[in-house]
């Protein structure tokens, strides 16, 4: 279902010059969700960055099947490290702060955002949590 708002936009540049866009565009999806992970046993940061960047390619490819567009996805886990992840819907961005590569995780805060054109809010969320938890599922997370 896509929403039925929809707006034009215009950008001026200067009192001689002004673009106009005339197309009408949807408003985009929003999944924005904040989870406390627990986990029962330590875990790599190396095996979290890769469930993580998993998660961010199955939105992506979810996205491209469903003939979607991707606005922007983006992963942050805030611990005793930190780890960034983000994508316009090619490439993976991965950033991280010094200590993770030598980090392993009991508990930190997991934020995830995915903006997606050409769906609706309930369709990306359903999509986006179910694959979290799939993606989740191998590092043994306390429920």
């Amino acid at each position: 279902m896509v929403s039925d708002q929809r707006y034009e936009h215009s950008l001026e540049h200067s009192d001689q010059h002004s673009l106009k866009c005339s197309t009408k565009h949807s408003d985009p999806a929003i999944f924005s969700e904040t989870y406390s992970l627990v986990l029962l046993e330590k875990v790599t940061s190396e095996t979290v960055q890769q469930a993580l960047t998993r998660w961010i390619e199955e939105i992506r490819d979810w996205t491209n099947d469903k003939a979607f567009f991707v606005g922007h996805i983006k992963i942050f886990v805030d611990g005793q490290e930190n780890l960034w992840l983000s994508s316009t819907g090619r490439s993976i961005n991965i950033k991280h702060s010094k200590g993770w590569s030598e980090w392993s995780l009991e508990k930190a805060t997991l934020s995830v955002t995915a903006i997606i054109f050409g769906t609706s809010k309930e369709a990306l969320g359903e999509a986006a949590q179910e694959s979290l938890k799939a993606c989740l599922n191998g590092l043994n997370v306390k429920q």
